[in-house]
């Protein structure tokens, strides 16, 4: 799935505004046979994981990178610009962490591009 803008909030604080947003979910398949058929009698979906690929994050906050190690995060994933009285609020990730990600300064704060996190489970 691909969502154009969204951000990333560590509560009910948003820490990073995002765009070109890529949301993948993985499964390695667990066949299962029995019977001396040829063909699996289950397929199964083992190992899941949830990826989140950010191409753009403009950070709101100081500390990024002790937030990305320590903390949990929410994604919230939106189709357009939000916009509270069109009703837009978007799709939610919620513990989501990231795995890797890529910091560049500038002139008027920190910036990172290609942020990639992961969903837990445990919710």
């Amino acid at each position: 799935m691909k969502f154009s803008v969204g951000r990333i909030q560590l509560g009910a604080d948003i820490i990073g505004k995002c765009t070109g947003i890529s949301v993948r979910f993985d499964g390695g398949p667990v066949d299962l046979y029995a019977g001396g058929y040829p063909e699996p009698l289950e397929i199964y979906l083992g190992n899941r994981a949830t990826t989140i690929t950010v191409d753009y994050v403009e950070w709101t906050v100081e500390a990024v990178d002790q937030i990305l190690t320590d903390q949990y995060v929410d994604v919230v994933l939106l189709g357009s610009a939000y916009d509270e009285e069109r009703g837009l609020a978007g799709l939610t990730l919620q513990r989501c962490k990231a795995v890797s990600w890529e910091l560049t300064s500038t002139q008027d704060g920190v910036v990172t591009y290609r942020l990639e996190l992961r969903k837990s489970k445990a919710s």
